[in-house]
């Protein structure tokens, strides 16, 4: 293998910028940095590096400028670069071809793929794997042969698979005899775990074996740790994720998967699960078997449904607790004709994220969800309409998208909320909370969802100046009982009211959980005790008329 090879990394936000360097370095490269586009031509000018990441949106030189100050310098003209854009608007697209980038990405980063664009850029194109050792691994189908005779048999086993991280990346970069060398130190890890010893090539980067019985989850504790190993002239260092599952055949009609289908599905969800995150161990038993199936069906259907539009709307009332006048609603997004049955935004959504739909996603519901407004405001002027907001769609201009629509009908604005989640807060950068102050001056109101289970400090509260706060269901639950839960919402309706902010109690189911959260001082409350989820045409029934 040839000596390091230098990488400049440019990103203005710290945080990132930091991820960014440590994934270079642990994949083995010499990695630069700079937070903005001056100081980045002149490092590029003197280090020479052999490829430049950089965000578009820089101080001083945007990341496009400083892609044309390099073409327009004879000497460093044919660096490669590889942009990364939060917005990706067909400007920004239209010039980084121009300019001849030789890859815009999409941020939040994909670390998988982006470590497979470096190798692409600055090595040689991937070449194809020898044959491994005899006597090595076996195929898939051996594998699958062996999972429909222990069908046959009826007899519960467990099964591992393991995921070499950034394994595109990394067979990318090495050649053939080195990757193979890699392999093979994978294979001694495994053999021991495995059934008479025999490992199975699954697919590239991810291998799989029948357990031997009586295996803990300490036996894969090794499997969780960072690895070198010497090839050629440096010290590769690399890392796993495993994912472990229960398989009993006697209950396969619950889940409706055969062994290759079921492998399949599990191999999908590892690769998805430890993307940006490696060194994972996930667990399945057979009751995530119907959830991973769901989530299988809107990996390959989702963004099809997008763009026909087969996605609906329900919309959950908020009522005033005193009252028990229903005040507003929030909207939840609902897929109802899959053919797995409907499916709820907890098995699609975390798939659109993953997808890079997210953003698409979002915004379908923002159009559809103001046309609802208008009709219901129509009806009840003072009701408020809320929606959730992905973090990842924080970052992809998706509240600016809204500010967009609202400039054209400024009086929905103060009828519209926006709930963002408290761990989503922290990571809010300056031109999303720029963002939300401008849809905040045309008076739609910031809500903090799931609150009291998050990472969000007082600070981010004051400085986004929240105006509404909804008490995770999770401290609902139990409130009756009168113990710790009752303490902890008597303490955020406190701290609410100190802060400005009305209070909504989530997930509110009986009478008895109703009574609590009134006499906690919740002005607000949504739940199955009061309302369960409707369609628009339900809820404008059942309003009070101007």
């Amino acid at each position: 293998m040839s000596d390091l090879q230098t990488v400049l990394c440019v990103e203005g936000d710290d945080t990132t910028r930091l991820l960014l360097c440590e994934e270079l370095q642990f994949a083995g490269y010499r990695v630069l940095e700079a937070d903005n586009g001056r100081s980045a031509l002149s490092l590029i000018r003197g280090e020479r590096p052999e490829l430049v990441i950089s965000d578009i949106a820089l101080a001083h030189m945007d990341g496009l400028a400083l892609l044309e100050a390099v073409r327009a310098d004879a000497d460093i003209a044919d660096t490669p670069f590889i942009l990364l854009t939060a917005q990706a608007d067909s400007r920004q697209q239209l010039r980084s071809r121009e300019l001849a980038a030789q890859h815009l990405l999409s941020k939040p980063v994909d670390l998988d793929r982006l470590l497979t664009a470096v190798a692409t850029c600055i090595r040689h194109p991937r070449q194809t794997v020898a044959a491994p050792l005899a006597g090595g691994w076996l195929n898939r189908q051996q594998l699958q042969a062996r999972l429909q005779a222990g069908q046959r048999g009826g007899k519960p086993e467990r099964v591992a698979l393991l995921k070499l991280d950034s394994y595109l990346a990394l067979s990318m970069r090495l050649r053939p005899q080195e990757l193979q060398q890699l392999q093979q130190a994978l294979y001694t890890r495994l053999q021991p775990l495995a059934e008479h010893g025999q490992v199975y090539s699954w697919s590239d980067g991810c291998w799989a074996l029948i357990e031997l019985p009586h295996l803990s989850e300490g036996d894969f504790d090794q499997l969780q740790q960072r690895y070198s190993i010497a090839l050629g002239s440096i010290s590769l260092n690399y890392t796993t994720s495993v994912l472990r599952l229960q398989i009993d055949w006697a209950q396969a009609d619950l889940y409706r998967l055969d062994g290759a289908t079921l492998l399949e599905a599990s191999a999908l969800h590892l690769n998805f699960a430890s993307a940006g995150n490696p060194r994972r161990l996930l667990q399945l038993q057979a009751a995530d078997y119907p959830a991973l199936q769901a989530a299988r069906y809107a990996e390959h259907n989702l963004a099809e449904v997008i763009r026909n539009g087969e996605l609906e709307l329900l919309f959950q009332p908020r009522v005033a607790v005193a009252s028990g006048r229903i005040v507003g609603a929030e909207a939840l997004l609902r897929w109802p004709g899959a053919t797995v049955g409907a499916l709820s935004p907890g098995f699609f959504v975390p798939v659109a994220e993953r997808m890079g739909l997210a953003a698409e996603l979002d915004r379908w519901v923002i159009s559809r969800m103001l046309a609802a407004a208008r009709q219901l405001v129509t009806r009840q002027p003072d009701f408020v309409l809320s929606f959730n907001l992905s973090g990842q769609s924080l970052d992809a201009d998706v509240p600016a998208y809204l500010y967009q629509l609202l400039q054209q009908q400024p009086d929905l604005a103060a009828n519209i909320e926006i709930e963002v989640t408290e761990t989503s807060m922290a990571t809010l950068n300056a031109g999303v909370e720029q963002a939300i102050a401008r849809l905040r001056e045309m008076g739609t109101r910031l809500a903090v969802d799931d609150f009291g289970v998050g990472y969000a400090s007082l600070s981010y509260l004051k400085r986004l100046r929240a105006g509404v706060i909804k008490i995770d269901r999770s401290f609902v639950t139990d409130i009756a009982r009168r113990g710790i839960d009752a303490q902890i919402v008597q303490g955020l309706v406190g701290l609410a009211q100190a802060l400005g902010c009305s209070v909504v109690a989530e997930g509110v189911e009986t009478a008895e959980q109703a009574d609590c959260v009134r006499e906690l001082g919740c002005q607000y409350a949504q739940g199955y005790h009061f309302y369960r989820p409707m369609l628009l045409d339900e809820l404008l029934q059942g309003l009070v008329g101007p």
